[in-house]
């Protein structure tokens, strides 16, 4: 029994089983070309204003898991302002402007949590 008083639950161990729960919950896309949206030149797209990257640097929850690249929140939550103070143009700014974002940032890991 856990601290929440219910059984404990049996992890999968069968690697088919899991990768059939996973296509079922998560059915892969076809990749195909990329959505084109019209270029709405009378609209610049604001900067992204140090304000907001501080706004959001605040939300970092510093006891949340760190994500793929490892670096715990609570270094994210020291630094994060500081170093994107010094980039050229704005990395976020321009990856918004182009509609070109870092290969790195559309990776992602699927892990499933068991509901004990």
């Amino acid at each position: 029994m856990s601290r929440l008083r219910c059984p404990q639950t049996k992890q999968p161990s069968s690697p088919l089983l899991v990768r059939s729960v996973v296509a079922a919950l998560f059915p892969r896309v076809p990749s195909g070309p990329a959505l084109q949206l019209p270029h709405r030149a009378e609209e610049p797209i604001p900067a992204v204003t140090l304000e907001e990257l501080k706004g959001a640097q605040s939300r970092i929850k510093e006891r949340s898991a760190p994500g793929l690249d490892g670096i715990p929140n609570s270094a994210l939550k020291n630094r994060y302002c500081r170093t994107t103070r010094h980039l050229p143009g704005g990395c976020n700014t321009t990856c918004l402007e182009t509609g070109v974002f870092p290969s790195g940032w559309k990776r992602q890991r699927l892990v499933l949590l068991p509901k004990s």
